[in-house]
């Protein structure tokens, strides 16, 4: 059976690529979930030959029915007698349909797993249930003295834990479309990573290969295009599952590379122990309306869903190349933040010990929880704040990462680092949001608020454009999305673009509002989706992100703007709009909403007066992370806006009594020594000179 050992799965990378090759397919899966029928179709599509194990390899060793052969040895020594079999089995470039009990027996899986490559046949309960009660089944190990459910739950986590590939099955599937799914996944499964600026070719890599570098090296970004959609049907599949294993069986619908699905699973789960039992709640606001909760982390904003896994991947990754290139690497992290991603970085990493992080975030340009957050946070960790904008910070990280100077000097004081980004730039970073739209849409359901298959409408405030694309990317995957709307604050250049073509910075100075995390200007995640839009044009990428840099400015073509404008829609708010939306809301409904939540409700209602669709908007932070702007908002305090006293403002919202109880990590901060002060000036050299000082007593910290 497959190991959760890191090493194990790491090895098995011949599996995960060229992976029709002299490889033979077994499929897995609960008594009656299809096997034979659909390995018959799959022997036919990839004309492969069929072996059954229980009629053409068990009956004809045995010179018996597989039922007689059970009930003469009962559970245990059939289970036995019937691993030793498959043991003698020695097959190259076949199909085989498995027994629904041969994954119960370890060496036999272990051995199969040699040159095999697994697909479990996922058929929900009921559909087994009910197929075996028709089908009048009596053989199945374990019959006797469990009933068939008992059975069905007793091998669930056996069949869960040791697949390569996953096939979700809805209901009255013909066993020829899901032969049909076998092929197409098992296709999506070889396939590599490209750039949004070179040709597929150029740039193709795997996905962890992806997770460790971050930027492309010709300055792009990784991507893919090679994604399996999911039918309503097996979208259905997904309700009432626990967060950690919906976010399992979206993510598994990209190409995975040499991460195996049963390591993703620990991966992920470990990744949202530090979460509340409720992950990601989706509550009533008003009206039409539903906010998507995406604060419930460690530090209070979406950032931590994607930050908490992000760490954890790159371990893996790193320590692929590790045994790769036969030495040791060590992961460190460069990142820019305008507010939530430094302080959810900060938390994520020092979970590692011994992991380097650097952050640079705008010196006045967060709020003063968001700062605290980030000057309070222990472990290896610089912390700069740079007398900038967010897109200085962004930019000079870009750069950093393709400067060969700097970073043979970051190689010269720790050899055997491996500098890597937590930005959406980096794939890895950005994947997780593609669950939030699905995820929300399955608790719309759950909730009786819709009916499934019934249309949405999607509200998100944008800065990165990365939750964005996540919704993008959950549409074309199949979930009934009627409008994504993106919402910005007065750095509107978004909005502007989606009505008018234009990418024009010439012009336009930077405002920094009340709403920090939006205040961005380079949207990183939009190259990406026109990559998406225009079906892999990596000329016409580089030609206008490469205009972008030099002129400050591209325009695209009317073909195109009607693309853009069919998939999203675009408004925004200004600064008194947020204001009055957040004390609107609290008079309508007693619940105080963070201001970049109050951006997406505003346009929301801008947009849609009067709408019976459902939409989920996207709450991106905790209220209790903007105090000053809350307690103005609603109380026309306007000495809150002068006070940096943390305990006192944070006593103050929680005087309010919002329906939204105060975060408690939040409640912590006032008790923590502040250790960060460092402020650097806006110049590359500078920064440089601040990170190099770091890492020199990093190294010498970790060599003593």
């Amino acid at each position: 059976m497959r190991s959760n050992n890191v090493t194990y799965i790491l090895c098995k990378s011949s599996h995960r690529t060229n992976i029709f090759f002299g490889k033979f397919f077994s499929l897995r899966g609960p008594p009656g979930s299809g096997k034979t029928n659909v390995g018959r179709e799959l022997a036919r599509l990839t004309k492969k030959p069929l072996l059954d194990i229980d009629d053409d390899w068990l009956e004809p060793r045995w010179n018996t029915s597989v039922a007689s052969k059970l009930s003469e040895l009962g559970d245990e020594q059939f289970l036995e007698a019937e691993g030793q079999e498959l043991l003698a089995l020695d097959l190259q470039n076949h199909i085989i349909s498995l027994t629904g009990s041969n994954p119960l027996h370890s060496q036999c899986m272990k051995h199969l797993s040699q040159s095999g490559i697994f697909v479990y046949l996922d058929v929900s309960r009921e559909t087994i249930l009910n197929r075996c009660e028709i089908m009048r089944v009596d053989r199945i190990v374990g019959q006797r003295t469990k009933t068939l459910n008992d059975i069905l739950t007793w091998r669930e986590h056996i069949y869960e834990r040791s697949y390569d590939i996953r096939i979700l099955i809805g209901l009255n599937e013909m066993s020829k479309d899901i032969a049909e799914k076998i092929v197409k996944q098992l296709d999506t499964q070889s396939q590599m990573y490209e750039s949004t600026r070179s040709a597929p070719q150029m740039n193709n890599q795997q996905f962890l290969d992806v997770v460790q570098q971050g930027l492309a090296p010709d300055g792009g970004l990784f991507i893919s295009r090679s994604f399996n959609s999911m039918s309503l049907g097996e979208l259905q599949r997904l309700v009432g599952l626990p967060y950690p294993e919906v976010a399992l069986r979206v993510i598994e619908r990209f190409p995975l590379g040499t991460l195996h699905p049963s390591h993703l699973r620990t991966l992920l789960w470990q990744a949202y122990s530090s979460f509340p039992e409720e992950i990601l709640p989706v509550r009533h606001l008003r009206k039409n309306q539903y906010l998507i909760e995406t604060f419930h982390g460690p530090t209070a904003s979406f950032k931590d869903l994607s930050l908490q896994l992000l760490p954890r991947l790159m371990r893996v990754a790193t320590e692929l190349t590790s045994k790769n290139e036969q030495k040791r690497t060590r992961l460190g992290l460069l990142v820019a933040t305008s507010g939530d991603t430094g302080c959810a970085a900060l938390d994520a990493f020092v979970r590692l010990p011994g992991t380097p992080v650097i952050v640079l975030y705008p010196n006045t340009g967060v709020s003063t929880v968001q700062k605290a957050q980030m000057q309070t946070a222990t472990g290896d960790i610089c912390v700069l704040g740079v007398d900038a904008d967010f897109d200085y910070c962004q930019t000079t990280v870009k750069e950093l990462f393709s400067d060969q100077n700097f970073l043979s000097d970051v190689h010269r004081l720790i050899p055997d680092l491996h500098l890597s980004s937590a930005n959406s730039i980096n794939w890895a970073r950005f994947l997780p949001q593609v669950v939030f739209t699905i995820n929300s849409y399955l608790q719309l359901v759950e909730q009786n608020r819709i009916n499934f298959g019934d249309s949405i409408d999607i509200c998100i405030p944008t800065g990165n454009f990365g939750n964005m694309l996540g919704a993008v990317y959950a549409r074309r995957l199949g979930l009934p999305i009627r409008h994504l709307i993106t919402a910005s604050n007065e750095n509107n250049v978004i909005a502007d673009f989606i009505r008018t073509g234009s990418y024009d910075l010439r012009h336009r100075s930077f405002q920094k509002t009340i709403s920090p995390s939006i205040d961005i200007l380079i949207s990183s995640n939009l190259e990406r989706f026109l990559y998406l839009l225009t079906d892999g044009n990596y000329e016409l990428i580089q030609q206008l992100f490469n205009k972008l840099a030099h002129e400050r400015n591209f325009q695209v073509d009317g073909s195109l703007l009607q693309q853009i404008q069919s998939e999203i829609r675009g408004d925004w708010t200004t600064e008194k709009e947020c204001r009055d939306m957040i004390r609107k809301v609290y008079l309508e409904t007693q619940q105080l909403i963070d201001p970049h939540t109050a951006v997406g409700v505003h346009v929301a209602d801008k947009l849609f007066k009067s709408s019976d669709v459902p939409i989920l908007i996207s709450a991106t932070a905790h209220y209790g992370k903007f105090p000053q702007t809350i307690l103005q908002a609603v109380g026309n305090n306007e000495q809150a806006l002068l006070s940096n006293d943390i305990s006192a403002l944070l006593a103050d919202l929680q005087s309010l009594k919002s329906t939204t109880p105060m975060h408690q990590e939040l409640m912590k901060l006032p008790n923590k020594p502040v250790l960060h002060t460092t402020a650097v000036e806006a110049t590359k050299s500078a920064i440089i000179k601040e990170i190099k000082t770091f890492l020199a007593n990093f190294s010498q910290q970790h060599s003593s």
